[in-house]
């Protein structure tokens, strides 16, 4: 299993859409581009901070390619201009080394 870990800057007075889009976006990865989901925290500075799963790195690498429905798309949009992209990034990739956590399917 692959793991990413991204800090999102949102925009001042952009917090409300962020969080609104956050979820339809990540379903629409789930479901076009193969993630196996994400989990998004709030770091005791404020900083939103995701952790998403992928079942490899090369699925991780070929979803950049792979476009969503329209739908999801347009959440995608809604997120990411929620979102200062210039300071958004990516703090750690990594691979699994032990694996305790619970599963279960996502509720779409």
């Amino acid at each position: 299993m692959f793991i990413v870990m991204f800090e999102f800057v949102v925009k001042t007075g952009f917090e409300e859409q962020f969080l609104a889009s956050w979820p339809k976006t990540t379903q629409g990865i789930y479901l076009f581009k193969g993630s196996l989901g994400s989990r998004l925290h709030r770091d005791s500075n404020g900083a939103f901070i995701a952790y998403a799963q992928w079942p490899d790195e090369a699925t991780y690498r070929q979803a950049a390619s792979i476009n969503m429905s329209p739908e999801y798309e347009a959440q995608r949009k809604l997120m990411r201009d929620s979102l200062n992209l210039d300071s958004t990034r990516v703090l750690h990739e990594m691979e699994v080394a032990f694996d305790y956590l619970q599963r279960r399917r996502f509720a779409v």
